[in-house]
């Protein structure tokens, strides 16, 4: 793909990501936090200071409870702070009650005058794939402030494992996360190709058939529509999507029994941002 079509791929990678952490239930959000935080709190308890940390925006992980955590346990961090478009990132001191201003999109920081400079930067993805690139949100903050230092810092990209996707593209401006972690993994390993029958093999069913295909996949989870409330469709649009299929309404109903009939089909998906997808729809369609 030439940088003219990865452009425009990127731009509606970003839109289908975003809309889907939305449609997601708040209590099942805040669980794949948790789920977060635990994986990477005892990563930067032996992570070199200053750790520059993120003001949730946009449905990212809130990491607020780790960053006052880790505040209380000696750590010292820092927030970003973008001034324009294309420009590099600044760094300010934060502490718990410190006070507050308005930075660029009204994201909170610091309002201090004073800098630092983090040793150890989280990094949030909107997606990522598994050769540790980062989908961000396209004004370039985080690719041009680790271009601009004089030492490399550690970089975690962080998010969750549903938007692991094939590839973004990299490009030659685009930087590698130093690792990445997720609501399912500790760190994300480059190069792995995804997920095999092995590895899901405690949720396979006794009549396991092999790998779906797209299609077969899209056909199966086309009925689900029916049975969801409107303001979570963007979570089954967004699967949609990672098959490269068009969702259509189904005139099919839906199964009457959806935990077993999600329970077939997930073992059945070995590419994990997917997987993880279908993880999420099941938890979001079954109380």
């Amino acid at each position: 793909m030439t940088w003219d079509q990865i452009k425009p791929w990127r731009k509606e990678a970003r839109g289908k990501i975003l809309a889907a952490p939305t449609a997601l239930p708040p209590t099942l959000r805040q669980g794949m936090t948790a789920a977060l935080m635990e994986r990477l709190h005892p990563l930067l308890q032996e992570a070199e200071g200053p750790i520059s940390f993120y003001w949730p925006f946009r449905g990212e992980p809130d990491l607020r409870p780790l960053m006052r955590a880790l505040a209380a346990e000696g750590v010292e961090i820092a927030l970003p702070v973008g001034t324009k478009i294309g420009e590099p990132l600044t760094f300010r001191p934060w502490t718990p009650g410190c006070a507050m201003a308005r930075g660029i999109w009204d994201i909170p920081i610091p309002a201090t005058d004073l800098e630092v400079t983090p040793q150890t930067i989280i990094a949030p993805l909107v997606g990522f794939d598994a050769a540790l690139y980062r989908l961000g949100y396209g004004g370039g903050f985080f690719d041009r402030t680790l271009a601009a230092r004089k030492r490399p810092a550690e970089v975690i990209g962080i998010g969750f494992a549903l938007f692991q996707l094939p590839s973004i593209n990299p490009q030659p401006h685009d930087i590698p996360m130093g690792r990445i972690v997720t609501d399912r993994s500790a760190t994300l390993v480059a190069g792995t190709r995804g997920s095999s029958p092995v590895c899901y093999a405690e949720e396979s069913d006794p009549r396991y058939a092999g790998e779906l295909d797209p299609q077969e996949l899209a056909l199966a989870l086309q009925p689900l529509a029916s049975v969801m409330l409107a303001e979570r469709l963007p979570l089954l649009d967004f699967i949609f999507w990672r098959l490269g299929i068009e969702r259509h309404d189904s005139s099919s109903p839906a199964p009457a029994d959806l935990d077993s009939y999600l329970s077939k089909l997930i073992p059945r998906v070995q590419d994990d941002g997917i997987h993880a997808a279908l993880q999420a729809l099941r938890a979001t369609l079954i109380p």
